[in-house]
This record gives C-alpha cells, sequence and structure tokens, in this order.
C-alpha cells in the first residue's frame, strides 16, 4: 500500500456470522464514540451464505458490551469489497490463505487481526465459537476487542502526526536503503543530508518495523521521515502548530 492512508477496513471470517461482525461492529461502535475522522469497516464471509443473521450468543455477548450487531447481514467476501478494502484482516492464517488464493489482488494488504494485539502473541488466529456456549463467544469477543483496541491506537496515532509521502530512494544492496527526495503537499523536496536514522520494531519482516530518518531539504528545513516496511509505505512527521 505504498503512500497510501489506512481508511477502509475489512474484517474476514468464515460464516460472517460470529467473529467478523464482532470486528466490524466493535470498530465501528469505538470510531463513533471517538469521533474519529474518515475510518470505516465492512465484514464479510470466506463461505457466508448471504442474508444469514449473527448467531444468537454473538448477539446477545455484543450487546452486553455495548455493541449492536442485531441487524448485520451475512455476506461473501468479493472483488468489490476486496478493491475497496485498504487493510483486510483474517481471523485465521488458513483465511489468508484462502483470501489470496481467491483474490490475488488482495497481496499486500491482509494480515491476522491479531497483528495489532495488545496482549499476547499476534502470530496465533481467534477461535471460532460457532457451535459452542457463552463463554466461548465472550472470550472470542474480548480477544478481539484487544486487537481492535490496538489497531484503533495505530490508526489514531499515524493519522495524527504523519502525513503519507512519495519517497525516491538510492537502493544499494537492499531496497529502500536512503531516501533521496520526497514529495509532500505536491512539492517535491530534495534531500540533501541525512542526519540520522534508526528504527524500531521487530525484525521480524511480518511485524510493523519502521525506519526512521531525519534529514534536511534543499528549502533548508528538516524533516522526519519513516518506512513501514509492512505496508510499503513512506510518511512525514508534520510539525505541532
Amino acid at each position: 500500500m505504498p503512500g497510501r492512508l489506512i481508511a477502509n477496513i475489512l474484517f474476514v471470517c468464515i460464516g460472517n456470522i460470529c467473529r467478523s461482525p464482532f470486528a466490524e461492529g466493535l470498530f465501528t461502535e469505538v470510531v463513533a464514540q471517538k469521533g474519529l475522522k474518515g475510518l470505516t469497516a465492512d465484514s464479510a464471509g470466506l463461505l457466508a451464505l448471504s442474508g444469514n443473521s449473527a448467531t444468537y450468543q454473538a448477539q446477545r455477548v455484543a450487546a452486553e458490551y455495548g455493541v449492536d450487531i442485531a441487524e448485520h447481514k451475512a455476506k461473501s467476501v468479493s472483488k468489490d469489497l476486496v478493491a475497496w478494502s485498504d487493510l483486510i484482516l483474517v481471523m485465521e492464517k488458513s483465511h489468508e490463505d484462502s483470501l489470496l488464493n481467491a483474490f490475488p489482488e488482495a497481496a499486500g494488504k491482509v494480515l491476522l487481526i491479531r497483528h495489532f494485539a495488545r496482549f499476547g502473541s499476534r502470530r496465533r488466529g481467534i477461535a471460532d465459537p460457532y457451535g459452542f456456549e457463552y463463554d466461548a463467544y465472550r472470550f472470542c469477543f474480548l480477544d478481539i476487542q484487544d486487537s481492535v483496541s490496538g489497531l484503533l491506537e495505530y490508526l489514531s496515532g499515524r493519522a495524527m502526526s504523519f502525513d503519507p509521502i512519495q519517497v525516491t530512494c538510492y537502493e544499494g544492496y537492499k531496497a529502500k536503503e536512503s531516501p533521496r527526495s520526497f514529495v509532500w503537499a505536491g512539492r517535491t523536496f530534495g534531500i540533501t543530508k541525512i542526519v540520522d536514522r534508526w528504527y524500531e520494531g521487530s525484525p521480524d519482516e511480518r511485524s510493523e518495523t519502521m525506519d526512521y530518518f531525519k534529514v534536511q531539504a534543499d528549502d533548508g528545513g528538516t524533516y522526519i521521515i519513516r518506512y513501514n516496511r509492512l505496508f510499503d509505505s513512506w510518511a512525514v512527521l508534520v510539525p505541532s502548530p
């Protein structure tokens, strides 16, 4: 997703009657509560039966946490939904594999929802509560709540302080090695000096690792730009007013 902000998020499970409605409902509720702008969620299933309601237990648990999914109607993942999405979050690794087999154009924007989890492993999936009792649904909801909370922290934090930019790099022994210029708000800035560079995150390529560069530009200004390896995107720190 080079140079692109994440605005449209698609949550995907199998039947679109438990897990993905939980995620969509939670995301939508918190966005409204916090007054976050420009963020929209939808959900779909890999094997959904169109028009099915969320299960009774799913509706019950969601309502107990202030999330209304009573009007939810299941639908299948489609080419239009994939094209609309900036980020697609699945519940299990097998969902990612199935989705990419059916929609190869989704490559580069599919992740496990627990990639954004604040607690516990980010590599495991979220178990399907379908066919189980209340406690399984409640645990599933809380698991998804943790992931959605982390996702919104990531999205709101980035939106408040960084703008997307296009960057031209020198690529030596590895890609994106050294930025040479960037385009921001329709203007091109030549980089005259890299003052400093550092990174944060895990070197694991599936983790969110940020490469930061403090640079001087040909307009005389000093800027901090960062490269998000996971999403292959650049951004510039917006100065405080």
